[in-house]
């Protein structure tokens, strides 16, 4: 219980900043595409998608590896094998931008981008600029994660987005052009590297240099060229091909609202289910470390069971709030981007239990079966997007998105049954499902029956209170999930016990066992 309990801190602190920084996002990308309308915000998304690209290919196993093998090292009681593993880990993940910077400067040589046409120079400094600074923020915060502090990140993502903000209103009401929000866009990506740095020496261990043990070293490294393999593989694949080819077939504006229904998605996922995922990881790992594979699988189907509940509010919500909010949000312009914001939030809902699966394969060490996943998936996505995005543009590219994913998960489900016993809790997820089906249904009609532009509120409220309760009255959550409330609520004092009550009337068995 003690070791839920600090995952499920962990969980807060990194759940709340990233409410906060998704919020900031949010008003941040309102304000750009209102600003820069459908065309050049179309711009700035592949500038900020190529950023991201370059920065993946920058740090391809170098994150994942970092988390799990510090984790495991500390899980394992050898905390001076985990500084000795950041420390080489960070020195490799310096050469690596540097060898992706090169690569970039060639490329820009070459080909000369149209997007940036009218300021090759500038534009091209300051991708550097937010490359560099991004990537390395990331592998910090690797390090991080693997320690199991999360305070330096959380610190650091709020302060940033706070001040990037206001550089953005600021930009705004000075009817600043394209090149002024791209500089911005760089200039936040060095405060949050500042930031984080300072963070790090007030809440984290400093690595140093030293001897890691050689099974170890030879592990590591198998899992570097695995990772590495699986990262850079997906990176040409799930928005990336889609990305480049309605850059190249359709238009900017195209470009845009798939921007706009990635960044929404992307939003919606981190709001309600980023604590866990930021966390999985390092804690798997260290249980993974003391315990062995059998526990780990275990850990995997409480975490399965809280994404597939998520996931479920993803999609149902997603359906019912999308079409009114992007009216509200963006403006009658950006409303032909509605049916693929939704099919984006649907997919991305009921796929987020994929996310547990690659944690388990990437601790257990099962990282071939990952590559073959990727591999069969990368050819999914190239032949869908060849096919579908020159003749069909944006709904193209949607169901390109759509299949390539479906395709994962397929494959995710087959390895992770041939690598563990356990599987997935398939009877208590198709009950779920049903909850969430019925749940959806009553809050789109009360939202297609409000003329309010802001009936959506309603629909939503009453879609979670369906939802959560009838998800304890079908016995969707296990007998370690009530004990978890049991010991929330009686630190809650009153709001506690009125919680209990509930779980009284909804499920009485498992509430007595929690007295």
């Amino acid at each position: 219980m003690n070791r839920r309990l600090a995952v499920l801190r962990s969980v807060t602190i990194v759940s709340v900043s990233s409410y906060i920084e998704y919020a900031l996002g949010l008003v941040v990308s309102i304000w750009i595409a209102r600003a820069l309308g459908p065309a050049d915000f179309g711009r700035y998304a592949f500038t900020v998608w190529l950023c991201s690209w370059l920065i993946t290919c920058s740090n391809h196993a170098l994150t994942t590896s970092s988390t799990k093998f510090i984790a495991e090292a500390d899980g394992a009681g050898t905390p001076t094998v985990s500084s000795h593993i950041a420390q080489h880990l960070n020195r490799v993940q310096h050469l690596s931008s540097l060898f992706v910077v090169v690569l970039f400067l060639l490329g820009v040589a070459i080909l000369r981008p149209d997007e940036w046409r009218d300021y090759l120079l500038p534009v091209t400094a300051l991708v550097l600029v937010a490359t560099v600074a991004k990537a390395n923020y990331g592998m910090l915060v690797a390090i991080e994660k693997g320690q199991e502090h999360f305070e330096p990140e959380a610190i650091a993502t709020v302060l940033a987005g706070a001040i990037g903000i206001l550089l953005v209103i600021g930009a705004t009401l000075l009817h600043a052009g394209l090149l002024a929000f791209v500089a911005i866009f760089a200039v936040s990506q060095l405060l949050l590297n500042l930031l984080n740095r300072l963070a790090y020496r007030r809440y984290c261990q400093p690595f140093t240099a030293g001897v890691i043990p050689i099974d170890i070293r030879a592990r590591l490294n198998r899992h570097l060229r695995f990772t590495a393999v699986l990262v850079l593989l997906g990176a040409f694949k799930a928005g990336t091909f889609e990305v480049f080819l309605l850059n190249t077939f359709a238009t900017s504006t195209a470009v845009g609202f798939f921007a706009i229904a990635v960044t929404l998605t992307r939003g919606a996922v981190q709001l309600f289910s980023v604590g866990l995922t930021s966390t999985l990881l390092p804690y798997m790992a260290k249980s993974f470390g003391e315990h062995g594979q059998e526990r780990t699988a275990h850990f995997l189907g409480e975490a399965t069971r809280f994404y597939w509940a998520v996931g479920l509010m993803i999609a149902g919500l997603g359906l019912v709030t999308t079409p009114q909010i992007v009216a509200l949000l963006y403006g009658n312009r950006y409303t032909a981007a509605i049916p693929a914001i939704e099919a984006f939030l649907v997919l991305a809902g009921l796929l987020l239990i994929v996310n547990g699966i690659v944690a388990f394969q990437t601790v257990v060490d099962r990282q071939d079966d990952r590559v073959r996943i990727s591999v069969t998936a990368l050819i999914a996505n190239a032949t869908l997007g060849l096919l579908l995005v020159p003749t069909l543009g944006l709904p193209g590219a949607v169901l390109a998105y759509a299949g390539t994913r479906l395709t994962e998960l397929a494959l995710a489900v087959f390895y992770l049954r041939r690598a563990t016993r356990q599987g997935l809790p398939i009877a208590p997820m198709a009950r779920l499902f049903g909850v969430a089906a019925i749940a959806t249904a009553l809050a789109w009609l009360v939202t297609a029956w409000l003329p309010s532009h802001y009936g959506f509120i309603a629909g939503s409220a009453l879609f979670v209170a369906v939802f959560l309760p009838a998800s304890v009255w079908v016995r969707y959550w296990s007998g370690d999930d009530y004990r978890l409330m049991g010991s929330i609520a009686n630190r809650l004092g009153p709001p506690g016990r009125v919680l209990m009550r509930g779980l009284n009337l909804l499920h009485p068995p498992s509430a007595r066992s929690l007295s």
